[in-house]
């Protein structure tokens, strides 16, 4: 049985060697029982003025906002202002099919009404600009529902944007404001509130995205994800969410059981519940305009992962689980110090290499006398990495990767003609390759 001295070395060490490749961009809680094992800022909170990212250093952390909202349910639910399982058309006069949806359809993402931010021009266009709360729900209100309410889930921060208006309408609060003064103030979390993007946020940091260096991430209007996805926080202060939630300090024990249920598939109230290494794991995961983050409860064995980054090519969710196995008594690879090698360039590196079924495809080209490797990402986005030599030999020659966990080996003849490449993503999944031009 591993000692929490010897869980500390194990995590610490892991982190070194991810952090000595700059694979580490955020901050980073991991706790056991109620002690803290890891609580460190990785990488840079401001690129442009080389401020790092701290254990307090705040991030917008997208859809873990749904737990938030959830709980301001939960709460006026226990107070007698509403039930969760009363139509929405009792609060949201004249919404189209409003006798059918209940809040808790809303709740569990079961409801049926399309979720905004797939419609196809929600990242091109509509993301950047500014709404009311009104003015997004009109967008969406009088869609055709996908499916009969309840009967299934699909993930839809619509949903989630009728609970603010619930909650604003039940409180007679601002969503900000009900969120300060029910559930941060009564906690002690300090720095954690909802963004609109024109506030000032003292220790914010920015949010990037990754082309051959670090860039500025893709803009998105804060004026309108509120309950949905627009609150900020820290590690620390959500690690008092995570410990208020153990106790039962906001709601009693019967609620937050329901809270954590699924209803349909894996998904309760602003919560996935799902088995990770067999044990049950309470979870969600937020990303927003360069900011990534994944929250990971073990609530049977007190277990809590927290990261937060603002490098949205940082796989959290991948590394958080890494984090989770160390906890629990398992290995975790670690990746191959990138330190270069002086290396024999050759042009017949660069062009296309293919998956045999054509799934996968990725390009080398070569700029400033450095190779650079593209390839897809989450959504299918296509990023630039710069690859590093770390190995060769008369048959092969292996690079790892800048920014995040990956290596590229490609094969050669003694001809020097190309005879194949493997390229292994951060998840340890290899793909055999050819070259096609």
């Amino acid at each position: 049985m591993r000692t929490s001295h010897t869980f500390i070395e194990h995590i610490q060490h892991w982190a070194r060697a991810y952090d000595r490749n700059g694979y580490l961009n955020g901050s980073i809680l991991v706790a056991s029982h109620q002690q803290v094992l890891l609580q460190e800022g990785f990488g840079m909170a401001n690129w442009e003025h080389r401020v790092p990212n701290t254990s307090k250093t705040k991030f917008r952390i997208g859809s873990l906002t749904k737990a938030f909202t959830a709980m301001c349910i939960f709460q006026l639910h226990a107070s007698g202002k509403l039930h969760i399982h009363d139509e929405i058309g009792k609060y949201l006069k004249n919404y189209p099919n409003g006798d059918q949806i209940t809040i808790y359809h809303c709740l569990t993402n079961s409801a049926g009404i399309p979720n905004y931010t797939s419609f196809s021009d929600f990242w091109f266009r509509t993301m950047r600009l500014p709404m009311t709360l009104d003015q997004l729900i009109d967008s969406f209100k009088g869609l055709e529902l996908e499916f009969t309410p309840g009967s299934q889930f699909a993930y839809s921060s619509s949903g989630y944007a009728l609970l603010t208006q619930i909650i604003e309408i039940v409180s007679g609060m601002p969503y900000p404001s009900y969120i300060l003064e029910h559930i941060c103030r009564p906690l002690g979390m300090k720095h954690t509130g909802c963004d609109d993007g024109s506030e000032l946020i003292s220790g914010l940091a920015s949010g990037y995205s990754y082309w051959e260096k670090p860039i500025h991430a893709a803009y998105a209007d804060m004026s309108f994800p509120l309950g949905g996805y627009g609150m900020y926080s820290t590690v620390e202060d959500l690690y008092i969410w995570d410990q208020a939630l153990r106790s039962n300090a906001l709601i009693d024990g019967e609620l937050t059981d329901l809270m954590f249920t699924p209803y349909k598939g894996s998904y309760g109230c602003g919560w996935m519940v799902s088995d990770f290494l067999g044990k049950s794991c309470i979870h969600h995961f937020g990303d927003i305009s360069g900011y990534f983050s994944d929250f990971l409860r073990f609530h049977d064995e007190q277990v809590t992962v927290i990261f937060l980054s603002n490098m949205n090519v940082t796989p959290v969710s991948h590394l958080s689980r890494e984090l989770a196995k160390i906890v629990f008594g398992g290995r975790a690879a670690l990746p191959v110090e990138a330190k270069a090698i002086p290396m024999t360039f050759t042009e017949s590196f660069i062009g296309s290499y293919r998956a045999h079924d054509e799934s996968f495809v990725v390009s080398v080209n070569e700029k400033n006398e450095a190779l650079y490797v593209t390839v897809p990402k989450m959504y299918g986005v296509m990023y630039k990495f710069k690859l590093i030599p770390v190995y060769q030999d008369s048959s092969k020659t292996a690079f790892v990767t800048e920014m995040i966990h990956e290596t590229l080996v490609i094969h050669y003849a003694g001809s020097g003609e190309i005879t194949g490449a493997d390229y292994t993503d951060f998840h340890g999944r290899s793909h055999k390759l050819h070259k096609v031009c």
